[in-house]
């Protein structure tokens, strides 16, 4: 009983282990799985280590989300992990980017997450953008 009573006030003091659920947010989302997302297209500033300052796209979402890494499988050596943060901007990438974009108009954009993983990656949270369109 008295055990009981320890865990009890170690919760109300510390909280609760989440499970990997600690981002709160409307919607999950998982990487390297497709989503479609909604929010302004804008401009943003990054730099390159080796090549300086370059332009990019991202999509200022209309409602933050949680991104959730894929299960991992038997043969994962580093395996991702879940974005404690909600994300509130996606860095387009893919054939999407290339085109011409309705920058500062709200758009619905359809694609695959995937994480960051080069300098050219601002954001830590990237679509593979198949489709953008006006909404």
């Amino acid at each position: 009983m008295l055990r009981k009573a320890i865990a009890v006030v170690a919760l109300s003091i510390f909280g609760a282990p989440t499970l990997g659920q600690a981002c709160e947010g409307a919607t999950r989302l998982t990487l390297d799985s497709p989503a479609t997302l909604e929010g302004v297209l804008k401009h943003g500033q990054g730099t390159h280590e080796a090549q300086g300052a370059f332009s990019y796209v991202y999509l200022a979402l209309d409602k933050p989300v949680c991104v959730d890494a894929p299960v991992a499988g038997a043969s994962d050596e580093d395996p991702q992990e879940n974005l404690e943060a909600p994300v509130d901007r996606v860095q387009l990438a893919g054939e999407a980017v290339n085109g011409e974009l309705p920058i500062g108009k709200h758009v619905s954009v359809s694609g695959t997450l995937f994480a960051a993983h080069t300098m050219w990656h601002v954001e830590d949270v990237l679509v593979d953008a198949g489709e953008v369109s006006p909404r």
